[in-house]
């Protein structure tokens, strides 16, 4: 038999299961469903799926193979509000700062650039400064800690907006209706389900009781609400 014919069976396999697990996902299928699946694309490396269900992924070299996967109970389901819009108009105001900033500190710059200039080159060769260019040296010290103050705070807000929307983008996913989930207020919700499998890893089998941690969101409200399909943002 030829390699292409022996690989139509597997991808016949994969094609199969991402849409039963897109049937599954968005009809409000069981968490067995969503999760066997998981774990079945895991076992194939299938990152195409594993991307549009999941945020983890369970390396079968490293972890085993997953199979016999059973559902031993389904926590209750938390809900917190999401923080993308707060973060994106604490974004905004953080880089009107850093600009009303910067102008400030290019004023100064141009009053005295002179001063300045001979304090950098004082630095830059380990010399003390003239006495009557300390007071510029404090004040541009000053100046420099205060561009990395704003800079820092500007990545820490935009680190905390992207990791606010990862489960959101994930969740809401459409290639056809692509949604900028950083303009919606909303909902994340999350549940953890208790699973037994068997996992083989090599000449080495065990029962293992996991933990997998199911979240999804709801962008906007009321009739014009979203509703996110679960995914899958851990397994412990």
């Amino acid at each position: 038999m030829s390699r292409s014919k022996a690989s139509r069976p597997i991808v016949g396999a994969l094609v199969l299961l991402f849409a039963g697990w897109l049937f599954m996902a968005c009809s409000g299928g069981s968490e067995h469903g969503i999760i066997r699946s998981f774990f079945q694309a895991s076992r194939f490396d299938d990152r195409a799926t594993l991307g549009n269900m999941a945020m983890v992924s369970f390396d079968p070299a490293e972890n085993g193979i997953a199979s016999g996967i059973s559902v031993e109970s389904v926590g209750e389901e938390q809900r917190r509000s999401l923080r993308m819009l707060e973060l994106v108009e604490e974004l905004a105001q953080a880089q009107d700062d850093e600009e009303d900033f910067t102008r400030r500190k290019q004023g100064y710059q141009g009053e005295n650039m002179e001063a300045i200039t001979r304090v950098l080159e004082a630095e830059r060769e380990g010399e003390d400064v003239a006495r009557s260019d300390e007071e510029v040296q404090v004040a541009w010290t000053q100046w420099r800690n205060e561009t990395m103050d704003q800079a820092r705070k500007i990545s820490e807000v935009q680190s905390e907006l992207s990791s606010e929307g990862e489960v959101a983008q994930v969740s809401v996913f459409d290639p056809d209706n692509p949604i900028d989930v950083q303009q919606y207020g909303g909902e994340l919700i999350s549940k953890e389900v208790v699973v037994s499998a068997r996992i083989r890893k090599g000449d080495m089998e065990e029962e293992r009781t996991m933990t997998v941690t199911m979240q999804r969101v709801t962008l906007g409200e009321g009739e014009d609400a979203i509703e996110g399909r679960w995914i899958i943002t851990g397994v412990d």
